[in-house]
């Protein structure tokens, strides 16, 4: 692993907006499943979830362009998440949030029908699990 991985690996913690998932934890409620807008957004807005955001240039790009929405993407690689936080702590961005984890989790990040839209945008094919579409 290279030393500037492990840099932003580091600075994901540090991140107050980008939620990691540790699997010993998978048994217990995860604190913002069904309330993300009351207890993190701290609005009512909408939220549109981008399944395997990568950088999360579109996330943070819709956000942007519609600061009347919520955005949390989700990938599990924390060195390209590493890019979307950057980008939304150095715009100081209030309408986005980032998870790392394998999207088979969704259902311990969140209830099921919260979502004005959801997409799996660009999936990688070469990382499809065996016996899956």
């Amino acid at each position: 692993m290279s030393k500037k991985k492990l840099i932003h690996f580091k600075e994901n913690l540090s991140f107050p907006f980008l939620f990691q998932c540790r699997y010993h934890e998978l048994n217990t409620p995860f604190p913002l499943q069904g309330c993300w807008n009351e207890k993190f957004f701290a609005n009512s807005n909408p939220i549109v979830l981008e399944l395997g955001c990568g950088k999360g240039e579109y996330t943070v790009g819709l956000a942007k362009a519609y600061p009347d929405k919520n955005f949390i993407g989700m990938d599990i690689k924390g060195a390209r998440l590493w890019r979307g936080c950057r980008t939304v702590k150095d715009e100081n961005l209030g309408n986005v949030a980032f998870i790392r984890s394998l999207i088979d989790y969704i259902e311990y990040f969140f209830l099921k029908g919260k979502f004005l839209k959801y997409g799996l945008l660009f999936p990688t094919p070469s990382q499809t699990r065996k016996g899956s579409v």
